[in-house]
Formats: structure tokens, sequence, C-alpha cells
């Protein structure tokens, strides 16, 4: 009874009013649009996108406005010759006018020190000092800014790179799990259906024995056959609900959402030999090999960045400010003077204790370094596409070799049940040919299953369109 409870507990939650249809397709469309790993890419992609725009806006100008205060706890002291240059016996008259001699005089007496006090100087400037104003400045020729620039159109294109090869592992994974979900619901079936016939066999033999026609020993075998089965029904209800949740993960839908699996491996079989296997091995749409690349990429713009850290820049700048110097705090009263600038800077590299040289030498390591790691992952590759070839060939192998298997073996049980039907066979010889269908069966499954696996994974590796469901 236990046994009958859990062979309907299946097709109760598959008949779910609220369940959820899907095939492969289906699947791989919820999966590519739901998951949370595909929306963290994406926005990896905008993210991306920002940054490069960002990466364009240095060469712009930038504007700032700048506003500063100041209170002097101790104002400078500054300390004048006599006559400030000015008044003194060192003027030539024959080189000025004498308007421009008499000014020059009365500045030069403003700023005579007292001789009682020369040496004492002068405090100049006031207490508070406010500035406002704005600040202009724009790179005129900066190498490494235009090489950054590049730079980040590369790891733009990186993080594109990254998201399809998030899609391409997504729906690799989503195609396995889906396969893995039909193997457990077939593995389940076979038991099923193994405990349906052993139920008849146990109920005739028991019939049987009540007449006196078999033996007790025929019955108990039969009877510990029939729980034998128990376990293995229990293992493959527990594999379907792990695949299923699985599946439901790599969705990214809710887990208490019933599923109803379209299909089985069966309808699968008449697809292999029908399947075009790929041929092209040059691994030119596989991701990591992509991604390798342009990473290659980004390892040369950054050496070629390092280079130009030896180069000179100009930048351009314009500051526009208003300045007021004031010993109080009565702001009506301030005075505000403007004042403004216009400037190019240059600025040539000529020695920073050998960081530049050392920072290209980095880089030249990292460029060996990758190019070393994607030779080994090249290699890799090339053996994975040739173990899956092999196992997509083993398995059609398998699968030809297995069917046969199956038939035989339906073939063996008739004719072992008849021959202990008419008293010439034994129990065991019946038992031990219903158990080579089962294996039969789950050998001919577990084959589909192997090819479409490897098939995913050769897809996976190849870098085909995600799409693909065949």
């Amino acid at each position: 009874m236990m046994a009958c409870g859990l062979l309907d507990l299946s097709t109760a939650a598959a008949q779910h009013s609220d369940s959820l249809r899907i095939d492969l397709k289906t699947a791989l469309e919820i999966a590519l649009s739901e998951n949370p790993n595909i929306k963290v890419a994406d926005m990896e992609i905008i993210k991306k996108e920002y940054a490069k725009k960002s990466a364009y806006g240095a060469l712009l100008p930038q504007f700032d406005l700048i506003g500063q205060y100041q209170r002097a706890i101790k104002r400078q002291t500054v300390y004048f010759d006599e006559g400030f240059g000015m008044g003194g016996g060192n003027i030539d008259p024959t080189k000025y006018t004498p308007e421009e001699l008499k000014i020059m005089e009365t500045v030069g007496k403003m700023f005579a020190p007292d001789p009682e006090k020369a040496g004492e100087g002068i405090q100049m400037g006031r207490l508070n000092v406010y500035t406002a104003g704005l600040n202009v400045s724009m790179p005129l020729v900066m190498p490494s800014l235009w090489k950054n620039i590049q730079m980040s159109r590369v790891d733009f294109q990186l993080a594109m790179e990254k998201a399809r090869s998030s899609r391409i592992d997504l729906a690799n994974q989503v195609k396995k799990m889906f396969y893995s979900l039909l193997l457990a619901q077939a593995s389940y079936d076979v038991f099923r259906k193994t405990y349906a016939s052993d139920s008849l066999n146990l109920e005739n033999i028991r019939n049987h024995f009540k007449q006196g026609v078999v033996a007790e020993y025929d019955l108990v075998t039969a009877d510990v056959r029939l729980k034998s089965l128990i376990p293995s029904i229990l293992q493959s209800q527990n594999m379907m609900r792990i695949a299923e949740l699985q599946l439901k993960m790599l969705m990214g839908v809710d887990s208490e959402i019933p599923l109803k699996v379209i299909g089985s491996l069966d309808n699968y079989r008449n697809t292999l030999f029908d399947t075009i296997i790929p041929a092209d091995t040059s691994l030119m749409n596989n991701s990591d090999i992509k991604q390798f690349d342009l990473q290659a990429e980004m390892a040369r713009k950054g050496y070629e960045i390092q280079k130009l850290q030896f180069s000179p820049t100009l930048v351009s700048s314009f500051n526009y400010m208003y300045m007021s110097q004031n010993n109080d705090f009565k702001f009506g009263n301030y005075r505000w003077d403007p004042y403004s600038m216009l400037g190019i800077t240059l600025s040539i590299p000529l020695f920073n204790g050998g960081q530049r040289y050392n920072n290209v030498k980095q880089s030249e390591i990292q460029i060996y370094q990758l190019n070393e790691q994607r030779k080994d992952v090249e290699r890799g590759l090339k053996l994975s596409i040739k173990n899956n070839y092999d196992l997509m060939a083993k398995s059609m192998e398998q699968v030809v070799a297995s069917e046969s298997a199956v038939e035989q073996a339906h073939k063996g049980y008739k004719i072992s049940l008849k021959r202990y039907e008419t008293g010439m066979g034994t129990l065991v010889e019946v038992i031990a040919a219903a158990l080579s269908i089962t294996n039969a069966e789950l050998q001919y499954r577990n084959a589909i299953y192997d090819y479409l696996a490897a098939k995913a994974d050769l897809e996976k590796i190849l870098g085909y369109d995600i799409n693909a469901t065949n």
C-alpha cells in the first residue's frame, strides 16, 4: 500500500491545475529572462557603457565652482629696504618725466621704514579672506587619456562577451538539468511499470500457493522481489524532486510552483541520427577564447598607457575669482575685487623613483601570462571537443545496442514466465528476466541522456546558438 501511494504521488503533482507546462525551449526562454545571473550580466553591460561615457567625458572641459574662507592666525610680516627701491639715490632722473619722478618719490616715502623700527618689518593682509569663483580646465595633449578611452571600449566589449558567456553557460545547465529531469522521470516510470508487473506476478503466485500449486519459497521470493523495488522507486522520486528544484532555480522561478515537463527521452531518440554534428572545431565562437583575446587586448592597451606615462602633457586652465579681505564680519560692508587668469601647463616627466619603468615591466609580464594561459585553455578545450565527439559516438552505439537488448529482454521475460507457468522453469528465472528488462530499459535511456548531455557540452564549447534545442 505504501508503494501504491508513492506511485500516485508524481501523477497527482503532474496533473495539478496550476502546473507550469514547459518544454526545453520554454525552459530556456524563461531562464534567459528570469535568471538573476543573466540580469546581473546585463546590468554589467550598462555599467560599462557608463564607464565608457565617463572616459570620453575626461576630454571635455571641467568646470568647478570654488568657495574658500581663510582666517589668519598670525599675519605675514614683510620687510622693505630703504625707499623700497623708489625715491632713493639709485634712480636715474634722465629716464623718467618730472611727473613720474614725483610719484616715485612719494611712493618711496610711503614705504620708507622708520629708521628706529627698520628691523621689525610690516604685517600685511587682513584677518578674514574670502574667495569665490569659477575654475575651468581642459586637457589639450594627454596621450594616456586617449589610450584609456580605447581601453574602455575594449572593456565594454569584454562585458558583452561575459554576458554572452553567462547565457551560454546557463543554456548548457538548463539543457542538462532538463535532460536529467527527463531521465529521472524515465527511471521512475521503469520502476513503476516493473512494480506493477511484479505485483500481478505476486498476486498470481499467492493464488497458486493457496491452491497448493507452488511452494511457499516462491511466494516469499516474489514478495521480497517486490519490496526490493521500493528503495529504487523512492530514489528515483528523490532524483525527480532534486532535478525539478534545480531546474526551477536555473529558470529563476519559485520553488513552490509545480512543473509539468512536456516530452520524454524517447522523443529524442529519432533525432539522434538526424542531428548534424558540428564539424568546425576552430573555437572561433568559444566564449573563453574570446574573453582571453579581449583581456590580452586590454593588457596591450594597459602596456601602451604605461609607456605613455613618459610623454609630456599639456593642460589649459582658466580662473575667474572674487576676493574680499576684512578684519570684521560685517558682510554688508565687504568689498569684492575680481581677478582672472588664463594659463597653460606643460608637464614633462623626468624621474619618479623608477615607478613608470617598473609599471611597464609589469604590463609586459601580464601580456606574456595571458598568452600562455590562452594556449593552455585552448588545448583543454580541444581535448574536451574530442571527448564529447567520442562520447556522442559511443552513446549512439549504446542506444542501438540497448534497443536490441530491451527487445530481447522482453522476449526472454515472456519465455521465462511461460516456462514457470507450465512448471518447466523456476521463479528465479522469471525474476532474472524481469531484472534484465529493468536494466536494459535504464541503459537505453541513460545512453540517450549521455548523448544529449555530450551534445549540449559540445555546443557550449563551440559557442553555438544558445537557443538550440535539438
